[in-house]
């Protein structure tokens, strides 16, 4: 931090004061319109660029460049965190999506859901996955309302200690992929409630907000289907159906599904799923290029098939050891964001009991999966406590 002492003259009257600098330490920061990372991106700035400290909020600094106006930035900004990439550049990126169709498939497939097909897709959101669903005024509303007379929030919850994961990162096949998956899973089409979507996108926010990735933004899509999923994109796009919002009962159960979607995000399941699979990806690739030279006939498509499934049961251990994970994770955002943590247990108890069988081939997404027992038996024992909320009632009357 440097040192820089500033004189102005105003009104004749002479005013000296000392005002810091300091160096952009990661590869790529935006600098926001105010605090928050649902606001436009002004400017990008870059690693060594200097800003002026002007104002502090949170977790933001008001912040002066030389040539770039004045904004507002994330401290993470001014700590040396390795490779990373800026979420501005990310919401807006259009780049990389030509990927071939058997890569993106390969590298999703087992994860998000055990099978990725090329079927229809919701062409809006593929080019472009991230939408702006909150206004500034809105939000504040909400969090005034969200925590009225509860000083625990500031004072105690936001101190639950969360382990290091390292930085974001992404690189430009997850951003494709990311960008696929949205389009894939909203083919359906979106609610048209847009109160509901609001709403659901202020819980989410308020989870990022009590994380350690505090300055990523997300878009949260709710798709107008029956069927039952969530699922988060390695680039911080999450998708839930209207038929997963019937089931939940509360706000605090909500708020653990988010959390534990954001927790495949923050905990990079995605790349690490990626980087696992990359031999089957270029093998897979290979392997295209091949059948479309040569022609495939059925019986070799069978034995593809069959091999596809055996791959994919191999790689439930790892699948499973994800879902766990993020529930460990996802019960801290919730708790630091001021809601009981029961939620998560009390939500998967009921699509546990409420799930029936699906049929031979049909692929189960990991809300409905033959481990929910063991995912249940391994969720922490907690005693409930005034210091969290549920809001069912706020609840029930946005969503139903």
């Amino acid at each position: 931090m440097r040192k820089i002492q500033c004189v102005s003259i105003m009104v004749g009257l002479l005013f000296c004061g000392t005002a810091f600098a300091e160096t952009i330490r990661v590869s790529s920061a935006s600098l926001r319109q105010k605090p928050g990372s649902f606001y436009p991106v002004v400017a990008t700035l870059e690693r060594g660029d200097e800003v002026v400290l002007l104002d502090a909020q949170g977790m933001w600094h008001r912040v002066s460049t030389e040539k770039k106006g004045q904004g507002w930035l994330s401290k993470n900004a001014l700590t040396a965190q390795g490779p990373t990439i800026d979420y501005g550049k990310m919401a807006m990126d259009v780049s990389g999506r030509r990927m071939t169709t058997v890569m993106i498939t390969a590298a999703v497939k087992g994860f998000f859901e055990n099978r990725v097909d090329t079927g229809s897709i919701n062409r809006a959101l593929f080019e472009a996955p991230f939408v702006r669903y909150i206004t500034p005024s809105d939000y504040d509303a909400f969090k005034r309302e969200t925590f009225a007379g509860r000083s625990a929030h500031g004072a105690y919850l936001l101190k639950i200690p969360l382990s290091p994961v390292g930085p974001f990162v992404l690189d430009e096949e997850m951003i494709a992929a990311s960008a696929y998956i949205t389009g894939r899973l909203a083919a359906p089409g979106l609610v048209s409630d847009t109160n509901l979507v609001a709403y659901v996108n202020h819980v989410a926010q308020l989870i990022v907000e009590s994380s350690e990735f505090y300055d990523l933004p997300i878009s949260v899509h709710v798709v107008e289907t029956p069927d039952v999923f969530a699922n988060a994109t390695p680039m911080g796009v999450i998708l839930i159906s209207r038929g997963m919002l019937r089931i939940i009962r509360g706000e605090n159960e909500l708020a653990c599904l988010l959390a534990h979607e954001l927790s495949h995000v923050t905990l990079h399941h995605g790349m690490t799923e990626t980087e696992v699979r990359r031999s089957k990806i270029h093998a897979e690739e290979a392997f295209q290029e091949m059948d479309e030279a040569l022609g495939k006939d059925e019986g070799e498509q069978e034995l593809d098939d069959m091999a596809l499934d055996m791959y994919e049961y191999a790689i439930r251990g790892r699948k499973e050891a994800y879902e766990l994970a993020a529930d460990a994770r996802g019960i801290l955002y919730a708790q630091r964001a001021g809601y009981d943590p029961s939620g998560m247990a009390s939500l998967l108890l009921r699509l546990q009991r409420g799930e029936s069988a699906p049929s031979w081939d049909e692929p189960p997404s990991h809300w409905r999966s033959p481990f929910l027992s063991r995912r249940i038996d391994a969720l922490p024992k907690r005693a409930p406590s005034t210091a969290y909320v549920n809001f069912g009632r706020r609840y029930t009357q946005k969503v139903r």
